[in-house]
């Protein structure tokens, strides 16, 4: 076997264990609840102390969690609600646009211990939750690309097609001079 041969060989099994090894991370594929699809860490914590757990009961983000939200680069919008849920509280926030009268999941705190933890809410869960009642198209994907964002498809679409008559321009055979 030539060195190559052996090099190349063994650089495929040692990636194919390298995949195998990232693929064993990988929720499993349609689990709304795993974390990768639910929420997104956002690295946020406080000690959960008796006045902070009060203030979230009491429906109110504490102002040490709010500052740490605000400094991340999510700042907490007026007219948010707090509402207690089983193992922690959702932050709703109103989307002020004229097709979401209400309040819209944001933020879920989350009580480990004796800390908070701010988690964001993805955006395909809520496609998942909402596309069909939003825009009346049942399919998620199709929902995305023809209503959620058609402007961005559309913008797209006519970049491709430009590409398209540009090569057909370009490689054109012209008749003889």
């Amino acid at each position: 076997m030539k060195a190559i041969t052996a090099s190349a060989l063994v650089l495929v099994i040692l990636l194919g264990a390298l995949f195998i090894y990232v693929a064993e991370d990988i929720p499993a594929f349609g689990d709304p609840n795993s974390p990768a699809n639910r929420w997104v860490n956002l690295s946020i914590s406080v000690d959960a102390g008796a006045d902070v757990l009060t203030s979230l009961n009491d429906g109110v983000v504490p102002e040490v969690l709010a500052e740490k939200i605000k400094d991340r680069g999510f700042p907490l919008p007026p007219g948010y609600k707090v509402e207690e849920e089983e193992g922690g509280w959702n932050v709703l926030i109103p989307t002020g646009e004229r097709l979401y009268h209400e309040l819209q999941e944001y933020y879920f705190i989350n009580r480990e211990g004796d800390r908070l933890w701010v988690y964001r809410y993805s955006a395909p869960v809520r496609w998942q939750e909402r596309c069909e009642e939003e825009t009346g198209v049942p399919n998620m994907v199709t929902a995305g690309l023809a209503d959620y964002r058609g402007y961005d498809t559309l913008g797209e679409t006519t970049v491709i097609f430009t590409a398209g008559i540009s090569v057909i321009l370009l490689l054109r055979r012209r008749g003889k001079l």
